[in-house]
């Protein structure tokens, strides 16, 4: 009986750690007094099949300020047919080393653990080849999370948002298909 009892105690209490940790995924999101004197932008109202102006904003927004070295944070949103909306923030600073990197941080309110945060320790440009097809500007296909060295824009390159997608980062590989 005894055993029997410690192992709910023990169960309540893993159960009771993962519901903290997942909150602690989304700090920023649940404290962003924590951020002021960041420039903000969004939210951003993505879609993941159509091209919209706040896509092109975003991309815009994180590249200037990655680039720039320029402290931001971003909200974007976008409606799911299985996760309702799906915010996610991103916060463009230095870490305590000075090495500059983007905090992500995604909600999902119906998923559990309803919160996931990550970090990029870099963010490439890719030119898109076909601007004025949506599915250029959604999709991004990139096999094993290894983006080739000559498909990335050089930091210099001088561009409009619409013609290139930004691709997040962490060691070496990416987060995602991109924005």
């Amino acid at each position: 009986m005894k055993i029997a009892h410690s192992v709910i105690a023990t169960l309540i209490f893993l159960s009771l750690t993962s519901v903290a940790n997942a909150d602690d995924a989304c700090h920023y999101m649940n404290k962003r007094s924590a951020l002021t004197g960041y420039d903000t932008g969004g939210p951003y109202k993505l879609d993941h099949f159509k091209m919209t102006n706040d896509r092109q904003d975003v991309r815009e927004f994180l590249w200037n300020h990655w680039h720039g070295h320029k402290k931001g944070i971003a909200e974007a949103r976008v409606g799911t047919i299985d996760s309702r909306t799906v915010t996610t923030l991103y916060v463009v600073q230095p870490d305590a080393m000075g090495q500059w990197r983007i905090d992500i941080e995604l909600y999902r309110p119906i998923q559990s653990p309803p919160c996931s945060a990550f970090r990029a320790d870099a963010v490439v440009r890719v030119p898109i080849r076909k601007p004025d097809d949506d599915n250029s500007q959604t999709l991004l296909y990139i096999p094993d999370g290894v983006l080739p060295s000559k498909a990335r824009l050089p930091d210099s390159t001088t561009m409009g948002k619409k013609y290139y997608k930004i691709v997040l980062m962490a060691n070496d590989k990416a987060l995602g298909d991109g924005i």
